[in-house]
């Protein structure tokens, strides 16, 4: 077995530090797999290491380290709102194939979602018995996440990110150690879902991480989406750096309806008096939980936050990932250009469209305060100038809350106008802006199976609504199986199918750059006619090759998005003197030009999506 030994107890691999005992899990066709739990690539993040750049894990030990159990995951809130997790949790889980050769195998290493605040790398449910039928070693990374993970002070003070650094940390442990698991370290594959592959993209798009990986997958998430990127300079980073010290005792108290993130409002705002240093020496000393607890205070309507913990524009450093908008590095060519599949899955925004429709009270307020919390509730509020224009154009397009068409159009809608502000213009504005940069070529799919497992069933068993986001991991990970195995339901024939294809597919990918399955269409680059892969139609395990996604919709975000956000500029400076222009002349340019602009913005018949919607409830990511 490759750089491995085994024992009655289990597999034992050698490292850098020592040795690991791990344990036997079986495949999904039954093969051996060696599991490798818990162990440490960084220090653990305490004291005066926390809010910094993770420390390389450089301790040895003599004695067989037992790596048979999950570490902890990192510090978040549970969904009854409850605290879980503890500091000490970077630690990266490592799957083996059970192999009799010398072959070096190449490595995919997974970075979990969950909008920055919760999640992990928990070995049940994202299990590798799918993927190790495929002969390749999987390794799955905890990062720090939330307050802990991601707070910023907009200066060098807490330049944030360091939920971003931890999986560029992983990634070097991985350099130096993954042939002692028989892992080839030139063959590295980065992915991740959702927030995970915001991260992953992040990462992608920095020349820092040459040599790290050389393929890059992203599921459901792109660095440049609004949710994915925030400005370092702007008022609502700054506020949120101070409100939350007022609320722990390391600063005055502060309200969270006081804030105003009105775009004349900056980070020098004259009642901001407190010392940055200061509060990040007093925040260091304050309990996990009683941080951790703190993503409460932020949420101003129907569970929406006005701030959103996740990456964020850093100067300039050694460490420095994020250095400006990953629009403005794509622009100037300085990303990796590597090997990428992007894809999304038919009805994004399904889980969150849920929170409005089960609720008719939920949903009523947002029809009478749509202008007001539209922005909040597709997390646009950094970037859109003109509310009215934006809130005015969203209902017209979509057709929402209009009674001339039926209660599920009007639901159906309201999900794909979710779908589309989330995440789908997104990811197709990173596409068109970075594959026509690239000479590796680039593979978006879309997930359109609807298979026996979705992610709503946390909802109501047994209807189906959509197939939602994260439906698409379940092909690769059993986790809906696992989350739902008490409702005693087994993978079909079309599951299994589907399963197969993706598998095979994902693989060949990882180990070759190309994604390929036998018996389905050759995945051909976007790059050639915008083509992409259709993955299911329906209950149908059917692949094909598409044109030209949603061009109707993703024309109609194009045109409004340039007539009703800020100028890049303006939110995203990428050198210090641009913060001091003058705002006032900048924004009131910005708006009389929008004012005066007559924005013929399409308005055809919506192509309906699939779906059903009931009452459900909703939680993001």
């Amino acid at each position: 077995m490759t750089g491995k030994r085994q024992t009655a107890s289990g597999p034992i691999a050698e490292t850098s530090f020592g040795p690991v005992l791990g344990k036997w899990m079986k495949s999904h066709w039954g093969y051996r797999i060696a599991a490798y739990l818990g162990i440490p690539y960084a220090e653990p993040p305490l004291g005066i290491l926390r809010f910094e750049t993770p420390v390389p894990w450089v301790n040895n030990w003599t004695k067989l380290r037992d790596a048979t159990e999950d570490g902890p995951m990192c510090p978040q809130l549970n969904r009854f709102g409850e605290f879980v997790g503890d500091e000490d949790c970077l630690h990266l889980n490592i799957f083996v194939p059970e192999l009799y050769s010398s072959e070096k195998l190449p490595v995919l290493v997974f970075v979990h979602g969950g909008a920055f605040v919760t999640g992990s790398n928990n070995s049940t449910l994202l299990s590798p018995s799918y993927l190790l039928d495929r002969k390749l070693i999987l390794v799955t990374v905890n990062y720090r996440l939330g307050i802990l993970g991601f707070l910023s002070s907009g200066n060098e003070a807490s330049p944030g990110n360091y939920g971003i650094k931890d999986v560029l940390e992983a990634l070097k442990w991985i350099q130096e150690n993954i042939e002692h698991f028989g892992g080839d370290p030139t063959s590295v594959t980065l992915s991740g879902q959702s927030a995970g592959a915001s991260l992953a993209h992040h990462l992608g798009l920095s020349k820092r991480t040459e040599g790290l990986f050389d393929k890059l997958i992203t599921h459901s998430g792109v660095a440049n989406a609004p949710w994915g990127v925030h400005p370092s300079h702007h008022a609502k980073t700054r506020y949120t750096f101070v409100a939350l010290a007022g609320q722990v005792g390391c600063g005055p108290p502060r309200k969270a309806s006081d804030f105003d993130y009105a775009f004349g409002e900056w980070q020098d705002n004259e009642n901001i008096t407190e010392s940055d240093e200061d509060i990040i020496d007093c925040l260091r000393q304050v309990d996990p939980k009683r941080l951790t607890l703190q993503l409460s205070f932020f949420q101003v309507w129907n569970g929406h936050s006005y701030c959103n913990f996740g990456p964020t524009i850093e100067s300039d450093s050694e460490d420095a990932i994020v250095i400006r908008h990953p629009l403005s590095t794509i622009e100037r060519g300085e990303f990796r250009d590597i090997p990428w599949i992007s894809g999304v899955v038919s009805d994004e925004g399904l889980l969150k469209s849920m929170s409005l429709l089960a609720n008719s009270q939920s949903l009523d307020e947002f029809e009478s305060k749509f202008e007001d919390v539209v922005s909040l509730y597709l997390e646009t509020e950094e970037i859109v100038m003109n509310e009215t224009v934006f809130s005015e154009e969203l209902m017209n397009f979509y057709s929402l809350f209009d009674g001339n068409i039926s209660e599920e159009a009007s639901n159906i809608n309201l999900t794909a106008m979710t779908s589309d502000g989330l995440m789908n213009y997104w990811i197709y504005e990173a596409l068109n802006a970075q594959a026509m940069k690239m000479n590796s070529s680039v593979f978006f799919y879309e997930f359109a199976y609807e298979g026996t497992f979705t992610s709503t069933y946390s909802y109501q068993y047994p209807q189906r609504y959509g197939i939602g986001h994260a439906d698409d991991l379940n092909y690769l990970f059993p986790i809906s199986n696992v989350r739902y195995l008490d409702l005693q339901l087994h993978n079909t024939a079309s599951d299994e199918t589907m399963i197969n294809i993706m598998t095979e597919m994902w693989a060949n990918f990882v180990r070759t750059g190309i994604p390929r399955a036998r018996l389905t269409p050759d995945w051909e680059p976007y790059q050639e006619d915008f083509r992409f892969m259709k993955l299911g139609m329906g209950r149908s395990p059917v692949i094909s090759m598409e044109e030209d996604f949603l061009p109707i919709r993703m024309e109609f975000w194009r045109n409004l998005m340039s007539n009703v956000s800020a100028p890049m500029e303006l939110i995203f400076p990428t050198r210090e003197e641009d913060q001091d222009e003058d705002l006032d002349e900048i924004l009131e340019e910005e708006t009389d030009q929008t004012d005066q602009s007559n924005i013929n913005l399409l308005n055809p018949f919506l192509m309906l999506l699939p779906i059903s919607i009931c009452s459900l409830y909703f939680v993001h990511c």
